[in-house]
């Protein structure tokens, strides 16, 4: 089980409020760096499972000191870096025998340039969203890891659906029929090739400079490489967006879908491109779709988003453009 932080007070007395974590993140950076640190802030808003501080040092470089409950399993931010390259910050444990001793352990990471897409969009996200979600294609184009993914499917995907299938609840049951019919065409994905995929792609967690393109992606862990186009699910809210708790198309949408899958195919290798059968790779989006609505926790699934659960049938209808070609709507009404 993820361990959430609720506030402050949940972490141990030494740094239960910000200045105590600014302190002691500037202590740590210069231990790590032997540069003094000038100034520590935290970013807004701060992850559920971490707290964060942007240490300064006397040079002018930014690093990043991050506070966690629980031990960070490296292998998802290292897989990510060998693919995407310095999009991905590096990341090192820091050993503090006192904060272990407290459950707390400890991350040094690069600073990745630029705002949260959140902040650097904000009062203007309809005029830049297709300039971010076509460099966000761009990017993630990049991210081959492996010939097949058989053991992926066999692994991971197939106890996932038969765990939504077990299911009685009944928002779950709501939705046996398309995961019995993916089920069925699960063997398909085996001939995909495994991309990078990240677990909570957002506006958060992309970075982007000061012409609204992707300069980095953080929070990686929890993300597994899977067949191409599962992660490419996202596309939903990274060209559209849930308004007023209803799924929202903006007047931009399209242009930015399409430009997303563009910069995808234009940027995958030649090998990739010849082994992804545009129906396979449907079938993998929509797949994503419906695992990212309904993910394991503790081995069972839940607990959902109501207000995704409501979006899900449209969003299931979803076509990708080389599917549905040029004069029809990504959603069926």
């Amino acid at each position: 089980m993820t361990i959430e932080i609720t506030s402050d007070a949940d972490l141990p007395k030494c740094l239960n409020t910000p200045s105590k974590q600014a302190s002691k993140a500037r202590q740590l950076a210069h231990m790590h760096s032997g540069i003094l640190a000038k100034k520590a802030r935290g970013p807004r808003p701060q992850g559920f499972f971490s707290r964060t501080m942007i240490v300064t040092l006397q040079n002018g470089e930014d690093v990043v000191i991050q506070f966690r409950p629980e031990p960070l399993d490296l292998e998802s931010f290292q897989v990510a870096r060998r693919a995407l390259g310095a999009i991905v910050p590096n990341i090192k444990v820091m050993e503090d025998e006192d904060l272990e001793c407290e459950g707390i352990w400890v991350y040094w990471m690069e600073c990745i340039p630029g705002k949260t897409w959140l902040d650097g969009a904000r009062g203007r996200v309809s005029q830049t969203r297709v300039t971010t979600v076509r460099s966000l294609g761009r990017i993630l184009s990049k991210g081959y890891v492996g010939n097949t993914s058989a053991l992926v499917v066999d692994r991971n995907l197939r106890p996932h659906l038969e765990l939504l299938l077990a299911s009685e609840d009944p928002q779950i049951r709501l939705f046996h029929a398309v995961a019995r019919d993916l089920l069925g065409k699960l063997d398909q994905l085996k001939s995909l090739p495994l991309f990078v995929a990240h677990f909570d792609l957002n506006n958060v967690n992309i970075m982007v400079n000061d012409n609204c393109e992707v300069s980095g992606i953080i929070d990686w862990e929890l993300s597994t490489p899977l067949p191409f186009g599962m992660g490419f699910g996202r596309i939903h809210t990274l060209a559209g967006e849930f308004s007023e708790k209803k799924f929202y198309m903006p007047p931009e949408f399209e242009d930015a879908e399409r430009g997303f899958w563009q910069e995808v195919w234009d940027g995958i290798p030649e090998y990739v491109r010849s082994h992804a059968d545009p129906e396979a790779v449907q079938i993998a989006v929509t797949l994503g779709t419906l695992l990212n609505a309904f993910q394991i926790e503790e081995g069972k699934i839940g607990p959902f988003n109501p207000v995704v659960i409501d979006a899900i049938p449209k969003l299931l209808t979803y076509r990708i453009p080389l599917i549905r070609g040029t004069d029809s709507p990504p959603y069926s009404e």
